[in-house]
């Protein structure tokens, strides 16, 4: 089976990853093949979780709890540190995808809303721990003038795999159910950890860092790099804002539009087409401009997704949100990784990853608690969503205080 996979992804470096260097593709075809199979689990099981959770009877508090659970994983990334000082990165990632991924398969036993969240719990706690992991990885197999591009050819075959599965597995939902098919992306998730594992780590020479301090003296990288702790608050208000909205988008899908499985299925078809369509621009404008200032760019965009939710009293009002949240998913997705590796210069990447995500994991926890709290004192769900779209462009101006791309650049200090 395995020495198929190595075959397949062999000819389709030589077919579509003629824009890389030879000693590049074997890497980046390996990964495209892992984010195909992982596709495919996110388009069955994480795209539809917010609406199974609703259908089975969660409030919007227990939405909120689940919102949260996303970010446990980024909140403990500190033990990540920990381990990586034991353990080789790759390992450590494996290790964490494979034992949340299979948690899943227990799915086909739930029939409430609450043995769904613990199982979810776990499996978002596994699946948030390995991104230091993964970003010393990236740094570590792809030189700086190739990695937008590389990240962006990989993201291609997830977002297509989501947009062929995404429409499909709403009409299945329909008539199956979620105890047939999150079992059945369970598989596949856990297929894309194993293709991974043939990733090939040899260190680039100009790369090459100290091994991770403790936690506590890496957060003094918050005040001696001001860039990155621009950049760091920043991103902090627009996930505060995108936050605070989330835990209401499935209200307003199913309890203001009715909307059944397929026609969220068919809005998120539209939404994985404009993915896959930026990661055709973002790549090659990561190369040219940087990750920090796609970032940048695609915070601006994010202002008017909760705008679009505020005001949604049909399909159709609905559907740019959509559309903006596929552009900008692709941009935020790759332009965060090489942010991280771009404003950490020559210093380990691994040490401001963790922080980036131990910050994103605290707003994580907190901000959909704020929108219960919310609520309760009388807000509304548009008023809701507005506040989350003034939030994200209170970011965006942080941002601008992020020192911009400038090619060949060694810091951001």
């Amino acid at each position: 089976m395995f020495g198929a996979v190595e075959t397949f992804v062999r000819q389709f470096g030589r077919l579509l990853l003629r824009s890389l260097p030879e000693g590049l593709r074997y890497n980046v075809g390996i990964e495209m093949a892992a984010s195909i199979l992982y596709g495919i689990f996110q388009a069955i099981a994480l795209s539809f979780l917010p609406v199974v959770l609703r259908r089975l009877g969660a409030d919007p508090s227990l939405l909120a709890l689940y919102t949260a659970q996303t970010y446990l994983g980024s909140i403990l990334s500190t033990f990540g540190i920990i381990m990586m000082r034991y353990y080789p990165p790759k390992l450590f990632a494996l290790v964490c995808w494979l034992g949340g991924r299979m948690i899943l398969v227990c799915t086909f036993f739930v029939v409430d809303a609450g043995w769904l969240l613990l199982l979810t719990a776990v499996f978002w706690m596994l699946e948030g721990l390995p991104p230091p992991a993964y970003a010393k990885i990236i740094q570590s197999i792809y030189p700086r003038q190739y990695r937008g591009r590389a990240l962006g050819v990989i993201r291609m075959g997830l977002i297509g795999a989501s947009l062929i599965m995404t429409p499909i597995a709403g009409i299945l939902l329909d008539h199956w159910g979620h105890q047939i098919l999150f079992p059945i992306a369970s598989i596949f998730g856990v297929a894309s950890a194993i293709v991974f594992s043939f990733i090939r780590v040899e260190t680039v020479q100009e790369e090459q860092t100290p091994q991770p301090r403790p936690f506590p003296q890496v957060l003094s990288i918050l005040k001696e790099n001001r860039p990155f702790l621009f950049f760091t608050i920043g991103f902090t208000f627009y996930g505060t804002g995108f936050l605070l909205s989330i835990p209401l988008f499935p209200v307003v899908q199913v309890d203001r539009l009715g909307l059944s499985y397929s026609m969220v299925g068919y809005l998120t078809l539209t939404q994985s087409i404009c993915s896959l369509l930026g990661n055709f621009v973002w790549g090659r404008l990561i190369d040219r401009r940087g990750g920090v200032w796609v970032v940048r760019f695609n915070v601006f965009l994010a202002v008017l997704v909760p705008f679009f939710y505020s005001w949604a009293f049909n399909v159709w009002w609905l559907a740019p949100a959509f559309i903006i949240n596929g552009i900008l998913a692709s941009g935020i997705d790759l332009g965060l990784i090489m942010a991280g590796i771009e404003l950490a210069g020559n210093d380990n990447v691994i040490e401001y990853s963790a922080v980036q995500t131990t910050v994103i994991g605290i707003r994580g926890l907190l901000a959909p608690f704020l929108t219960v709290g919310l609520l309760n004192l009388g807000m509304t769900d548009w008023q809701i969503c507005l506040l989350g779209s003034l939030l994200i462009f209170c970011g965006w101006l942080a941002m601008r205080w992020a020192v911009p791309f400038k090619q060949g650049a060694p810091s951001y200090r």
